[in-house]
C-alpha cells in the first residue's frame, strides 16, 4: 500500500511538472507572438497576446512571475506610445484613454519611474484639451482641464498659464492670482513669465477701469496697484490710480502717481495732467494746479480743465 501511494504521488508531480512545463511554454509562445506583432504595427493585437501571456502566467503563482510582470511591461508601453501617437494627432480624449491604461499596468508592475512618466503625459494631454476649450471660449470646460493637468503634474507650468489665461476671461481675481504665483514659483522661462506678467497686468488695468466706471474707487485704486506691479510702464494705470486716489481725496498719492504717469512717452498725456491738477488743486497749490491744467490740451477733460482754469482758480 505504501508502494502504491508513493508511485501515486510521483505521478502526481510528474504530470503537474508536465502540465507547468506545457503552461510555461504556451505563454512563451504567446509572449513572442506579441513582440511579431508588434513589428508588424498590429499593437493592439500584440497586446491582446500579451495578456494572453500575463493570464496563463498568473495562474503559474511564482514559477510565472517573471515573465508575468515582462508581458504587462510590455502592454504598459504600448498603451504609452499609442498614447503619445494619438495625443500627436490632437485626438485627447483617446489619448487620455490610452494613458489610463498604461497607468494601470504600470501599477501592476509597481514602476514608480513609469508612474511618473505617465502622469506627465496626463498632464501634457490634459492641458492640450483645455486649450482646444479656450479656444472656443468655453473657459469652464478649459479651467475643469487645467486643473485635471496639474493634480497629474503640480509642476506643469503650460497647465497653470493656461488657468492664468481661463481665470482672466472669468474674472476670477484670487484664482488667477494664485495661477500666476504658481508659475513664478515653478519656472525661470523669461518668455512665459512676461507672458504671464503682461496677461495680469492687462487683467488689473481691465478691473480697474471697471471699478471707475461704477465708481468704486477703492477697488480702482487695488486694481490699478496690482496692474501697476505687473507692468510699471502702462501709463493707463497711472492714470486710473491718480483718478482713483482723487475720488478719495488722497491729494498726495494722487499727485504722485499722475507725475509718474507723465514720465513715459505718449501721444496724449492730457487725461495724467487733468488728474495731476485736480491733486494740486487738492492740495491747496493753486499754481501749480494751473500749470497742470494747462497741459490739457485734448479728450474728454480739455473743457473741465478750461472750467477749473477760469471759473474756479482764476489762472493768469
Amino acid at each position: 500500500m505504501k508502494k502504491l501511494t508513493i508511485i501515486l504521488t510521483v505521478l502526481f508531480v510528474t504530470i503537474s511538472m508536465g502540465l507547468t512545463a506545457q503552461n510555461l511554454n504556451s505563454a512563451g509562445k504567446a509572449y513572442n507572438k506579441g513582440i511579431e506583432l508588434n513589428k508588424e504595427g498590429n499593437t493592439l493585437e500584440a497586446i491582446g497576446s500579451y495578456q494572453k501571456c500575463a493570464d496563463i502566467c498568473a495562474k503559474l503563482g511564482e514559477i510565472g512571475e517573471g515573465l508575468k510582470i515582462n508581458a504587462e511591461t510590455q502592454i504598459c508601453k504600448l498603451y504609452m506610445n499609442m498614447g503619445t501617437d494619438i495625443f500627436k494627432a490632437k485626438d485627447y480624449d483617446s489619448a487620455i484613454g490610452c494613458f489610463t491604461q498604461s497607468a494601470k499596468y504600470a501599477e501592476l508592475i509597481n514602476d514608480a519611474s513609469t508612474t511618473a512618466k505617465i502622469n506627465n503625459y496626463f498632464a501634457v494631454a490634459y492641458t492640450g484639451k483645455g486649450n482646444t476649450f479656450f479656444k472656443t471660449k468655453k473657459y469652464k470646460d478649459a479651467i475643469e482641464n487645467y486643473k485635471q493637468a496639474v493634480e497629474y503634474n503640480p509642476e506643469y507650468t503650460k497647465a497653470y498659464y493656461g488657468l492664468v489665461l481661463s481665470y482672466s476671461k472669468t474674472d476670477d481675481s484670487g484664482m488667477l492670482e494664485e495661477s500666476v504665483k504658481k508659475i513664478f514659483e515653478l519656472s525661470n522661462d523669461e518668455q512665459l513669465l512676461t507672458k504671464t506678467k503682461t496677461i495680469a497686468a492687462k487683467y488689473y488695468l481691465k478691473m480697474s477701469g471697471n471699478a471707475i466706471r461704477t465708481e468704486n474707487y477703492n477697488v480702482a485704486s487695488m486694481m490699478a496697484t496690482k496692474s501697476i506691479q505687473y507692468n510699471d510702464t502702462e501709463t493707463t494705470a497711472f492714470y486710473y490710480l491718480a483718478l482713483a486716489r482723487n475720488s478719495q481725496e488722497n491729494w498726495e498719492m494722487a499727485k504722485k502717481s499722475a507725475l509718474k504717469g507723465i514720465t513715459f512717452d505718449q501721444e496724449d498725456k492730457s487725461n495724467l495732467y487733468f488728474e495731476l491738477g485736480r491733486a494740486y488743486e487738492g492740495l491747496g497749490d493753486t499754481e501749480k494746479a494751473c500749470e497742470a491744467y494747462s497741459n490739457v490740451t485734448g479728450g474728454p477733460n480739455k473743457e473741465g480743465a478750461l472750467y477749473q482754469r477760469g471759473q474756479v482758480l482764476h489762472c493768469n
